[in-house]
């Protein structure tokens, strides 16, 4: 068996893996990055149409808040590295970044392939070395610490540390597989359930899939698990199989978790015009009924909404051939509670091979936040998506991998350096933290 030591692997040259590999090797201890496909973070090229939405304007109490309740989780990792780091260090590599839509940061090149490089050249600048088509098929650990990995050519390479940044298995096409939780599982690590995250929506209702390529500019969808509320507003688009677009999509994970604790289905809210409630269109509705009392009600609610969709409600309210003149009381009232809050029927979300991330992974209360490291493995770091936590569509799981692999990465080179002492939390060389 051949063996080649290095201090620190890191597996998954993704965001997380990226970050991670060069902060280890700023630390100046000697670093191997692998992955298992051809290409060096093909995710990551393909984020954002390509173009990469880096991160957003949120101070970091606004951006941990917005990823749940175990947002709290992220704090180390933001105060350790945050903006204060990554556009420094983008501009120091040719990489300024550009704010777009007064919140998402994107390279001024609109290029993914620029932070990849950044990154990549950073990493051999520092004395990094990466291989691709290379896969961990095993973690070496011996005394419950790790001590080298195996590879898919059946060498072993000796390791002190290990960084599991391997992400999940959403994107399939682009590199997501299953193997990194299976290596954290075989380990000892509990994987919490694996869902789509910033998927479509999957929706029973034949209607709604009836009209593929409608698109609303500002809705809301909201359902309920138990005392708590999900909900969401924005852009929305009307597919084959149910809803996508930026309203949708964050609310994938959590109603595909729903669907499945309820065997299957729950009610979804649809409102298509989340600034106008039931009031609203009984209002509305009577003013139309006195000044243009001999129009379809279908034909004035095109006004506001696509004919198909205008159609869709008044078929489903009973009154798609009446005039507004004909509309009786409880026929209003239908109506009118329809345009506020349409139940549906979702039924799930994805599939994963549409996901663009995924919620679930290996659970935190088996890792240090401070570090990122295991609980139960000494060596064993974690960054990035492979984690049971995703935030919503925005810059926000961009950010969240760099964050931590920049924390991870310190902490693997901090604990090397120190040998076999305690593991603490590594330096901010930016801000002296």
């Amino acid at each position: 068996m051949t063996k080649q030591p290095y201090d620190v692997v890191v597996i998954g040259s993704g965001p997380a893996g990226l970050s991670a590999a060069l902060a280890a090797a700023e630390s100046g201890v000697s670093v191997l990055l692998c992955e298992r496909l051809r290409t060096f973070g093909l995710k990551l090229l393909a984020s954002g149409g390509g173009k990469c939405n880096v991160s957003n304007i949120l101070d970091k109490t606004a951006f941990l808040n917005a990823f749940g309740r175990e947002g709290r989780f992220l704090k180390p990792a933001l105060d350790f590295a945050y903006h204060d780091w990554l556009f420094p260090f983008l501009k120091q590599w040719n990489v300024p970044l550009k704010l777009e839509n007064q919140f998402h940061y994107f390279p001024v090149s609109e290029r993914a392939g620029d932070i990849l490089n950044a990154f990549l050249n950073a990493f051999q600048n520092a004395g990094g070395t990466r291989k691709k088509e290379t896969e961990v098929t095993d973690i070496i650990v011996n005394d419950g610490k790790i001590s080298g990995v195996t590879l898919n050519d059946g060498k072993m390479t000796e390791c002190r540390s290990v960084i599991l940044a391997s992400g999940g298995t959403a994107w399939p096409k682009l590199g997501g597989t299953e193997s990194g939780l299976n290596l954290a599982a075989k380990l000892g690590h509990s994987i919490a359930p694996i869902y789509p995250a910033m998927a479509p929506l999957l929706i029973r209702d034949q209607w709604v899939r009836n009209l593929t390529g409608i698109s609303l500019p500002d809705s809301e969808l909201s359902f309920r698990r138990g005392h708590t509320r999900f909900h969401n507003r924005g852009e929305l688009l009307f597919t084959h199989e149910g809803f996508s677009g930026p309203c949708a999509i964050d609310l994938a994970a959590s109603l595909a978790e729903s669907c499945d604790r309820n065997g299957g289905e729950t009610t979804l809210l649809f409102r298509a015009d989340a600034s106008r409630d039931a009031a609203f269109w009984r209002r509305k509705l009577d003013l139309l009924r006195t000044r243009d009392g001999k129009k379809l009600v279908r034909t004035l609610l095109a006004g506001w909404f696509p004919h198909a969709l205008s159609d869709a409600f008044c078929r489903l309210a009973g009154c798609y051939d009446r005039k507004i003149s004909e509309l009786t009381a409880p026929l209003r009232e239908r109506l009118c509670t329809l345009l506020s809050e349409t139940p549906l029927t979702a039924i799930g979300a994805g599939p994963m091979e549409k996901a663009m991330a995924m919620k679930g992974g290996v659970k935190l209360r088996e890792i240090n936040p401070k570090t990122l490291e295991s609980r139960l493995v000494k060596g064993l770091f974690f960054a990035g998506e492979i984690m049971d936590l995703v935030g919503p569509c925005g810059g926000y799981n961009i950010q969240w991998a760099l964050s931590s692999g920049r924390l991870a990465g310190s902490s693997a080179g901090a604990a090397v350096s120190a040998g076999d002492g305690q593991t603490t939390a590594p330096r901010n060389e930016f801000t002296g933290k």
